[in-house]
C-alpha cells in the first residue's frame, strides 16, 4: 500500500513542529513568580512587585533555573552599582565645591568595592558555591545603606537615595536566592 502525499506531508509537518517546540524550551517552567513570592516572604526588604518586574525585564529569566536567577539578579546589581558610580562621578565633576563631596567620594569607594564583591558573587554562583555568594552579596549590599548613613549622620540630603534604594532591593533579591539554593 502506497502512502498518500497528504499523509507524508502532515507527518513531516508534525515532526518538524515537535522538534521546533522542544528545541525552544517550551517545557521549561517560568519560576520567577514563585521565586519572588518566596523571596518577598523571606525578607521584609524585598518587594514582590519590584522583584517580579526586575526579572520580567530580562527575557533570560523566563526559562531560568534558580541558579540562573541568582546570576541575573547579581548582574543587575552590578550594572546598578556601576551606574551609581557613574552618577557620583558626574556629580563630583559638575560642582567641585559641593558640601557633600566627601560623602559622595565615600559612596564612590563603597560602590567600587561592591562591584568587586559582585564579580566574586557571580563566580560563586557559577561554581555553585552559594555560601560564598551569600557572604559576598551581604558585603556588596552594605554599599547602599552605608552610603545613605554617611549623609544622614551629618544632616545632609543624599542625592543618591532613589538609586541606593533600587540597588538595595536588587541585592536583597540576589541574597534571598542564595538562601534558596
Amino acid at each position: 500500500m502506497k502512502p498518500s502525499t497528504f499523509s507524508l506531508v502532515s507527518l513531516t509537518f508534525s515532526c518538524l513542529l515537535f522538534l521546533f517546540i522542544f528545541s525552544h524550551g517550551v517545557n521549561a517552567a517560568d519560576i520567577t513568580e514563585p521565586t519572588c513570592n518566596k523571596a518577598a516572604k523571606s525578607s521584609p526588604n524585598i518587594k514582590y512587585h519590584y522583584c517580579l518586574s526586575s526579572f520580567k525585564a530580562n527575557p533570560k529569566s523566563r526559562n531560568a533555573n534558580i541558579q540562573q536567577l541568582g546570576i541575573i539578579s547579581t548582574e543587575s546589581a552590578k550594572w546598578k552599582a556601576n551606574s551609581i558610580s557613574t552618577s557620583i562621578k558626574s556629580l563630583l565633576e559638575k560642582n567641585k565645591n559641593r558640601a557633600d563631596n566627601k560623602y559622595l567620594q565615600d559612596c564612590l569607594e563603597m560602590y567600587t568595592s561592591a562591584v568587586s564583591d559582585l564579580e566574586k558573587v557571580l563566580e560563586a554562583f557559577i561554581a555553585k558555591d552559594y555560601f560564598k555568594a551569600n557572604i559576598r552579596m551581604s558585603a556588596a549590599m552594605d554599599a547602599s545603606t552605608n552610603c545613605e548613613d554617611g549623609f544622614k549622620e551629618t544632616g545632609l540630603v543624599s542625592p543618591l537615595t532613589k538609586m541606593n534604594d533600587c540597588y538595595f532591593q536588587t541585592t536583597a533579591i540576589a541574597l534571598a536566592i542564595t538562601n534558596m539554593t
